[in-house]
């Protein structure tokens, strides 16, 4: 059985994950709000569907690792 997020609990851990990445919630929410190129869009709006949400998180994961994105 998988229980799917909803769109306000991914927008939730994405910015969760933004805050971890980053270090504040202001650069985090700087981030989520600002064009991404490879996103074409802010990732807070990417993020809102569920594709989108991986997309994000990839991302996310990459910046916080050291990998270029």
């Amino acid at each position: 059985m998988t229980i799917e997020s909803t769109p306000a609990q991914n927008l939730a851990k994405i910015r969760s994950l933004a805050i971890d990445t980053f270090g504040s919630e202001s650069a985090a929410e700087s981030w989520l709000n600002q064009h991404h190129v490879l996103l074409g869009a802010a990732p807070i709006i990417v993020a809102e569907s569920s594709s989108g949400f991986i997309e994000v998180k990839k991302i996310l994961s990459a910046i916080s690792y050291g990998g270029a994105v």
